[in-house]
């Protein structure tokens, strides 16, 4: 049994208006240190295989293709190939916390190591230029 974790999260170039919410409304808190917030997904998948490799191919091909939007997000996907840690649902919480926080550490706004390059067409590039432009401008605003 294979547990993997996948986090999505929008591109550092793509506005996140969930992100640009939660932290506008932690401001209304109070709390003026928190300059940033991102918002994106985590989904865990048990896996019944033994082929490590392999299943990470596989993986990889679920989250390009069917739980990302490759053109404005970014993935880290972790396995954990521990029969045991697989086995006890009491460790799944821990586990995740733990992977959350190191995948957080690891995408960085200028290029996450994990994620792939994919390559935009002058139609995509430009377009994602505006979008950056239009979140600036909202931004400042």
């Amino acid at each position: 049994m294979i547990r993997a974790q996948v986090i999505i999260r929008p591109r550092a170039s793509i506005f996140d208006p969930q992100g640009d919410a939660v932290q506008r409304a932690i401001e209304h808190l109070g709390v003026s240190t928190v300059k940033q917030a991102h918002v994106g997904k985590f989904i865990e998948l048990e896996v019944d295989a033994d082929n490590l490799a392999q299943t990470r191919t596989e993986l990889e091909t679920i989250c390009r293709d069917l739980l990302s939007n490759p053109v404005i997000e970014d993935y880290v996907l972790t396995l954990d190939g521990s029969k045991e840690k697989a086995k006890k649902p009491a460790a799944a919480k821990p586990v995740a916390k733990k992977v959350v926080k190191k995948a957080v550490a690891k995408v960085k706004p200028a290029a996450p190591k994990t994620a792939k390059k994919i390559k935009l067409t002058k139609a995509e590039k430009k377009a994602a230029k505006k979008a950056a432009k239009k979140a600036k401008k909202t931004k400042k605003k």
